[in-house]
């Protein structure tokens, strides 16, 4: 994390991020046919990301030996639910939903991706920085990611999807749902350890949207400290995407006036 390696990373998806918007903006594809290559591309992603993932585990007495994922990579973070979203938007034939979600995905894939690109978590979980440029999993997080961003920002530069004031809340209803389920997923695949039916300790939590732990390594030592970062997660949701609301709040008031 903010190594050389993370650093020409980021200038790369960037430029990319740049030139993808460039192109669409020139070219304004359908949505439909963008959402056709995502779909493409989400499936190339995962494949690569679980083929660079999988580990030969041996069992505890040594004698026989499985693959295994750690819990860390299961398909979900956020960005990685994105996948199923990004599939059913393309696909389905309910027009309501379809929109509900199109207007999710706007600020989520947005947001949720640049703030993946500018903490890269494979770092610290999954590569050495000197690997960035050399392992398939390096070339898969930040492209996967790049995409993400290119496609939350053109569905309102499509102007093919009615976003609509309504929709800040029903982005916000969703990713309060996901978010509170990922507690209970957090817990589920957590490493505890029982004495006596008492719980005494916990040595993994694989933190799917980063609701148990910070992103950067800030200690929460008290659920005191816990209720506040939560907050502060809350709050900053509310903020970031009603920014990008804000040219819809604007576009509905004009035309009401």
């Amino acid at each position: 994390m903010f190594t050389t390696y993370h650093l020409i990373w980021g200038i790369l998806s960037l430029f990319l991020i740049c030139m993808g918007l460039f192109f669409l903006n020139k070219c304004k594809p359908k949505l439909k046919s963008v959402l056709s290559v995502a779909c493409v591309i989400c499936v190339l992603s995962e494949l690569i990301k679980t083929l660079s993932v999988i580990k030969i585990v041996p069992s505890s007495d040594g004698t026989m030996f499985f693959p295994y994922i750690e819990m860390q990579h299961m398909p979900l973070h956020l960005c990685s639910l994105q996948i199923l979203i990004i599939f059913y938007v393309r696909f389905t034939k309910n027009d309501r939903m379809r929109q509900i979600l199109l207007s999710f995905m706007y600020p989520t894939c947005t947001l949720g991706a640049f703030f993946a690109l500018l903490l890269p978590s494979i770092f610290t979980a999954s590569l050495l920085p000197q690997e960035a440029f050399i392992k398939p999993l390096a070339y898969q997080f930040f492209l996967y990611h790049t995409m993400l961003v290119i496609l939350g920002l053109y569905i309102p530069m499509s102007k093919q999807v009615d976003i609509k004031p309504k929709n800040y809340f029903t982005t916000l209803m969703i990713l309060g749902i996901i978010s509170f389920v990922s507690l209970y997923i957090n817990s589920a695949l957590a490493s505890a350890t029982y004495v006596n039916e008492e719980l005494i300790s916990v040595d993994y939590v694989p933190n799917f949207f980063f609701t148990f732990l910070t992103p950067i390594d800030i200690p929460l030592t008290t659920i005191g400290h816990w209720y506040v970062y939560v907050g502060i997660l809350l709050v900053l949701a509310i903020l970031l995407i009603a920014v990008f609301y804000i040219p819809i709040f604007l576009k509905h008031r004009k035309n009401k006036n």
